[in-house]
């Protein structure tokens, strides 16, 4: 019997606690739980675990702060999505694998954040050697050369695409598997959004390394992803 994924939502206007609600039940068939109080929080990480905490950190005081730490170090809390209005003030987690938005956000933004973080491969694989010395952070989205450390930051979008092509590199993958994986949308949507995306991509990648390249062949429809180089 599979576990079941519990989502707890802390955010204390009822409005926004709902509307998160509704939008990731929509994802799938996920353990929401929407939380307006500091009492019912605290019986929740008592009783569940909680894959991920989603948190409105204005919401935050000292005393929850220390107790969500806590809980996340000793696995009680595996990850936290937080967001907050820069112009109120709130305290900030002292946690790695903390994912913060500021508002205002789209909620598509938030929906891609939590899905990163209920993608476990993603901190698997949390350090990636495309080549010899060419190394992959996907939680810090960047690219490193080893030998000029050299970095360039990608953006959420080329991170998680080069994570996917990544991942699925023995795979032929389809214009739709790539949009659904990244944008959440089918292949019927009018868009040259994933070209766009997947040349900025390789332009990452030449200037971190010219002499390496992301080759992309498209046949019938199906992308393969291969590195190739010239380095001798």
């Amino acid at each position: 019997m599979e576990e079941k994924i519990n989502i707890l939502i802390y955010e204390k206007e009822i409005k926004i606690n709902q509307i998160l609600k509704v939008q990731i039940c929509k994802l799938n068939t996920y353990e929401v739980y929407e939380i307006i109080d500091e009492k019912k929080l605290l019986e929740l990480f008592e009783l569940i675990k909680a894959h991920v905490l989603i948190l409105n950190l204005n919401d935050l005081n000292k005393n929850l702060k220390n107790i969500i730490e806590n809980y996340k170090l000793s696995k009680r809390i595996n990850s936290i999505l937080g967001y907050y209005n820069k112009n109120d003030s709130y305290l900030r987690l002292n946690e790695k694998h903390v994912i913060i938005l500021e508002k205002p956000f789209k909620i598509i933004d938030l929906i891609n954040n939590l899905e990163q973080l209920l993608n476990t491969k993603v901190f698997d694989k949390s350090n990636i050697l495309l080549m010899k010395h060419l190394k992959f952070l996907p939680y810090e989205k960047v690219l490193v050369n080893l030998k000029t450390q050299q970095k360039e930051h990608l953006t959420e979008k080329e991170n998680k695409l080069l994570f996917y092509l990544y991942d699925n590199k023995n795979i032929e993958i389809t214009k739709n598997d790539l949009l659904k994986a990244i944008w959440g949308v089918s292949e019927s949507l009018n868009t040259h959004t994933l070209e766009t995306h997947l040349y900025r991509l390789k332009q990452k990648l030449s200037k971190i390394e010219p002499k390496v390249s992301l080759i992309l062949l498209k046949q019938n429809g199906l992308y393969d992803m291969r590195l190739e180089s010239n380095i001798s």
